[in-house]
């Protein structure tokens, strides 16, 4: 089968989690024999228009049509949209308004050549494109398969999809188009992210975190990661253990940064900056305890999330992968590979408080550590794996195929029948 994989707004390859997911996805189905072409977002001039790597073929558009796109979020490691905080209102309004109409067009026509020039079977969409497989397939005839990951879904792409591939039972709950959804999880690389002491054991070293007990957050500092409930709860962790660390691993964690220091607790804290997603499995084992406390109330679109619900849980996996007890919050479908108190630990999404005694607990009980980290790790490697999800993909790929191909047979055949008559 010949895939195109749109999702234009994600550079690939890259260290944050949808980047991850784009090409864990592609690298899979390419190792079960399909074709994989990947539409992603080109974000550097030093990056390739097209490269082939790992077996799937990777192409490469600035956001800019007529222009070179000099600024990118995936580049700017240190303030998370700082060069937007700097552009006026109206600009950065329009320049909205032009990547959810004009590029989705612009993107659909290099999807339309890739199409014909290398005859692709299916046109698969991540949602972030904003529609531009759907107008591809419009254009060609080719079957469509939506990616619900989050609540950037627009109406065109739900119309028009065969099947939508979501990641939670509410995205879709009691909608017409539930029908066509097809609920899978999360994966994790389950031979990447392993329990790998000596590792965890240099890091330790090469930041100077000594043998004390160490808490781990690994992402993009945005505020529904809970930042704000992780600074709380660590004020309340360090005024009963004053040996703990908190290590800090991410781009954007600038902002977050100078409220630690304004907390006073900065002695307490080390932010390691962005670091290659081959390395981010050294950093989880350093840490005794892996923290992800998201709160979706803290996401701008909220009335979307009540809608569509969260993505997929990646980082939740990573860290169950390594076998270190994951802390989460108790949110769909954030929440799904937790069984709380045996493969992982919930709290309720905002409290602070919960989650420092959680915290605590883990550090303070290593016996019961071990037990949910070894549980966490057994359980991802059982039912989380790339190969698993990619073949997932590939059988609703497969029956979205069958389904259109017989749909044309059905039409050339009342064509025929209209004729003779």
């Amino acid at each position: 089968m010949r895939i195109c994989y749109v999702a234009s707004d994600v550079a690939v390859p890259h260290y944050r989690g949808s980047s991850t997911h784009v090409y864990e996805v592609a690298r899979n189905l390419s190792k079960l024999g399909h074709e994989v072409h990947v539409i992603a977002r080109r974000v550097s001039s030093a990056q390739p228009k097209e490269e082939e790597l790992d077996g799937l073929m990777i192409h490469r558009y600035q956001r800019g049509i007529f222009f070179s796109s000099r600024r990118s979020s995936f580049l700017d490691t240190q303030a998370k949209g700082s060069y937007r905080n700097k552009t006026p209102m109206l600009v950065w309004k329009s320049y909205e308004i032009y990547l959810k109409t004009i590029f989705p067009v612009y993107i659909a026509l290099q999807v339309v050549r890739l199409i014909r020039k290398r005859s692709i079977d299916l046109v698969f969409e991540r949602e972030t494109s904003f529609g531009a497989g759907a107008i591809a397939s419009m254009l060609t005839g080719r079957p469509f398969v939506l990616e619900v990951i989050g609540n950037r879904v627009t109406n065109l792409q739900v119309k028009h999809s065969a099947k939508i591939i979501a990641y939670s039972h509410s995205m879709f709950e009691g909608r017409a188009e539930a029908s066509r959804v097809e609920t899978v999880t999360g994966a994790v690389d389950t031979e990447k992210f392993r329990p790998d002491l000596e590792a965890g054991a240099e890091v330790r070293q090469n930041y100077s975190l000594g043998n004390g007990p160490v808490v781990g957050y690994v992402g993009t500092f945005q505020e529904w990661h809970g930042i704000a409930e992780l600074i709380e709860a660590a004020e309340l962790v360090l005024r009963r253990r004053s040996d703990v660390k908190f290590l800090m691993v991410g781009p954007y964690y600038m902002e977050t940064q100078r409220k630690i220091a304004a907390a006073g607790l900065g002695r307490s804290f080390v932010f390691t900056g962005p670091v290659a997603y081959e390395q981010v499995p050294r950093f989880m084992n350093a840490s005794n305890v892996l923290v992800a406390p998201y709160n979706s109330g803290k996401i701008a679109s909220t009335e979307q999330v009540r809608e569509h619900g969260l993505g997929s849980p990646l980082k939740v996996y990573e860290y169950m992968a390594v076998g270190k007890p994951a802390i989460t919050t108790d949110v769909k479908p954030i929440s799904d590979p937790v069984q709380d108190g045996v493969t992982g630990v919930l709290v309720k999404p905002g409290d602070a408080v919960a989650l420092g005694e959680a915290i605590l607990r883990l550090l303070e009980d290593k016996d019961e550590a071990d037990r949910i980290g070894a549980a966490g790790r057994a359980s991802v490697v059982a039912n989380y794996s790339w190969a698993f999800i990619a073949k997932q993909f590939g059988e609703i790929f497969e029956s979205v195929l069958v389904s259109s191909a017989s749909g044309r047979k059905r039409t050339e055949l009342s064509s025929e029948k209209v004729l003779r008559h």
